[in-house]
């Protein structure tokens, strides 16, 4: 009795174990491909993947064609059905989910390669010609049907597949000779929407395909032994694009959230933190404000006879010094054209009360605790004034914002974010989403920021875009355009 081709692969036996890669597969390549951290989680750390819909309904179409095609029974359900003129008759000379076999002739790298090419049609063989075809499962043909060109591309996603077929097919020259021209073809069944199949065939040589395994897929092999052989995910190179990509990575909260790993997200977060964090300063004793910095001195107000610093003051340009936060007087304050309006300032004796806590009637005798006054309360937020200068000393956005896209660079091992090449993780412009993370996740302290010029920095513009949602009511103003 024939051994069923799953019986050709040593079941217990892993791809990669203790660094060294024992086999690949095509699966393998377009998961590194998409994301090496991601093929990093799945290969080595061997964290589960759980089984989306959509795969489950692959499974089962590839199932009934399987079925179909080597017994002539018609298994095939409404999706698969729609493809029906596009198969081939059923016949015993078709090859349906060939094994690669053991050992497999396709390497790379001096790496065995594994798996099943669901359909192989020899009919034409005398002339040369081997039909080699892939089905796709997929939830609209039109946008995500791969083009004849990319089959026989190694640096597709497709092509990575479909030219290692071919590449097998021709180191099979025992099974398959006098084979000159190999016809890859892919076979679309939609699943969403009105049942629809298409055939995308692209004609090609063996001499081709052998030179795209060998210009792409080995050097591909030796990245990924060297990715193998990382100990932490953090080394392995992220793809920040492709997070949502066929319906969301499986380890995206992991990848972002570091987990038992480090991610580079960790790793700029831990770098914006400051040396001495808020809980590693001695706890506040209650109902006592903590010490303020020493201010400099600018006098006392006329009005309500506070001493004056540069954090509650305004200077106009008639030279006059006010008092911003003065409960006798109302102060005009100078703020651009689109800035909501001021709210009245609460006096002392008003100041709003806590919900979980009621009043006891009169403060007690000794107790001295001060309401925070408007300038505290302004401290403790984040403002953020865009295009236009601010009544208050502010500081500069342009300073916070190089200093995490130095972060951002360091970690993706560029000299400069913006000039991320093609085989870096910020390659491609995906540095933009990896900067808003970075500074969404480590925003600045709050404080009053300026960010002037946005029109000429697209750091500036991503900075402003990740800060705004963290900005409350009132604390994001953007001068007129």
């Amino acid at each position: 009795m024939a051994a069923d081709a799953s019986q050709l692969e040593p079941p217990r036996r892993r791809a990669v174990d203790g660094g060294v890669i024992n086999f690949l597969s095509s699966l393998q390549l377009k998961q590194f491909s998409l994301c090496p951290r991601r093929w990093y989680f799945a290969k080595v750390l061997r964290l589960p993947e759980p089984e989306s819909k959509a795969q489950a309904l692959g499974i089962k179409g590839h199932a009934q064609l399987e079925h179909y095609l080597r017994t002539g029974e018609d298994v095939l359900g409404d999706i698969a059905q729609a493809g029906h003129h596009l198969l081939p008759p059923p016949g015993p000379d078709l090859l349906v989910e060939e094994s690669f076999g053991t050992p497999s002739p396709l390497t790379a790298d001096e790496v065995p390669f594994v798996g099943h090419i669901d359909l192989i049609n020899p009919r034409r063989m005398s002339e040369g010609v081997l039909r080699i075809t892939d089905h796709k499962f997929s939830s609209d043909v039109a946008r995500y049907a791969a083009t004849p060109a990319q089959l026989v591309d190694a640096g597709t996603e497709a092509g990575l597949q479909m030219v290692g077929y071919g590449v097998w097919a021709a180191l099979s020259g025992a099974r398959f000779p006098g084979v000159r021209v190999l016809e890859l073809e892919h076979i679309y069944f939609q699943t969403r929407g009105a049942r629809r199949a298409e055939s995308v065939l692209a004609r090609t040589s063996t001499e081709h395909v052998t030179r795209e395994w060998t210009e792409k897929v080995v050097p591909m092999v030796r990245r990924i032994r060297e990715v193998a052989r990382a100990t932490r995910s953090a080394d392995a190179p992220p793809n920040f694009g492709a997070c949502e990509k066929f319906g969301g990575c499986p380890f995206k909260a992991k990848c972002l959230s570091g987990g038992p790993t480090v991610s580079l997200m960790n790793r700029l977060i831990t770098k914006n933190q400051a040396p001495e964090t808020a809980a590693q300063l001695p706890p506040t004793p209650p109902h006592v404000p903590p010490p303020a910095a020493p201010a400099e001195s600018l006098g006392t107000c006329d009005r309500c006879g506070a001493t004056l610093t540069q954090e509650n003051t305004s200077k106009l340009r008639s030279g006059d010094v006010l008092h911003v936060s003065c409960p006798g007087a109302e102060v005009a304050a100078v703020l651009p054209p689109d800035a909501p309006v001021a709210s009245p300032t609460i006096a002392p004796d008003a100041a709003p009360k806590r919900r979980s806590r009621k009043p006891k009637g009169p403060t007690a005798p000794g107790d001295h605790r001060e309401p925070p006054t408007a300038t505290s309360l302004q401290d403790e937020r984040l403002r953020l004034f865009v295009d236009c200068v601010p009544n208050m000393p502010a500081t500069s956005l342009s300073e916070y914002v190089a200093k995490v896209a130095s972060q951002v660079s360091e970690a993706g091992g560029v000299e400069d974010l913006r000039f991320a090449g093609a085989e870096s993780a910020l390659g491609f412009g995906k540095w933009k989403g990896a900067l808003a993370m970075a500074i969404r996740s480590a925003p600045p302290a709050p404080g009053a920021y300026a960010a002037l010029g946005l029109a000429h920095s697209e750091l500036l513009q991503i900075a402003v875009e990740a800060l705004e949602p963290l900005c409350g009511p009132g604390d994001f103003v953007r001068g007129a355009r």
